[in-house]
């Protein structure tokens, strides 16, 4: 079967389908809300389409609905892998957001998260929940820093990647602790609710 010759180019295709995207990625991608808002999920579907866009040609919307809804999956399967990740090294997530606050309200966090028992195992899954929902808010940039802390990353490697000094990065690194930690407590004062994310 040959492609029409008056094919829709990719980019109107995706803004033509957007709506059913958004609406596929809020039933096949929930588990992700919690971290990430549904556009913004959209948004990376679109990134992925462009990026295989030599592997795609148009025959009908049909056709269409079922390739984006392939990338869709595997974009979703991407995200939960990456939050999975980070769940696995929770701890230390949470330990950054308490570390260096300074805060009355993040000290009697940190007590409760070094705690036992019954009622602080709940608390300290409350706290991660929250300490996710933070790092998701982030700027990617900023995002991506604070991973790198939780995987021990070196200064000069960090430099390396973001291609700048190693006191630039030095720079980096407190700046996206500093946001994330901010954003953590921002977090906990409206009672564990999901900030607006930014940007």
């Amino acid at each position: 079967m040959t492609p029409r010759r008056d094919a829709p180019d990719l980019a109107s295709l995706l803004e033509t389908h957007r709506a059913s995207l958004l609406r596929f990625v809020e039933r096949e991608g929930s588990g992700l809300l919690k971290y990430e808002a549904a556009d913004d999920l959209v948004q990376g579907v679109h990134v992925r389409a462009v990026a295989a866009a030599d592997r795609f040609e148009y025959r009908s919307d049909r056709e269409f609905l079922g390739w984006i809804q392939q990338v869709a999956r595997q974009h979703i399967a991407s995200r939960h892998e990456y939050w999975s990740a980070l769940r696995r090294k929770a701890g230390k997530m949470l330990r950054l957001s308490f570390s260096g606050t300074g805060s009355a309200g993040s000290a009697g966090l940190e007590v409760a998260a070094s705690a036992t028992g019954a009622s602080t195992v709940a608390s300290r899954r409350e706290q991660i929940a929250i300490a996710m929902r933070a790092l998701a808010v982030l700027f990617p940039k900023d995002q991506e820093v604070v991973r790198w802390v939780v995987d021990d990353l070196p200064i000069a490697e960090m430099a390396e990647r973001l291609g700048v000094s190693y006191e630039a990065a030095k720079k980096a690194k407190l700046r996206a602790l500093e946001r994330f930690r901010s954003t953590f407590e921002l977090i906990v004062r409206r009672g564990g609710g999901r900030p607006q994310p930014r940007g």
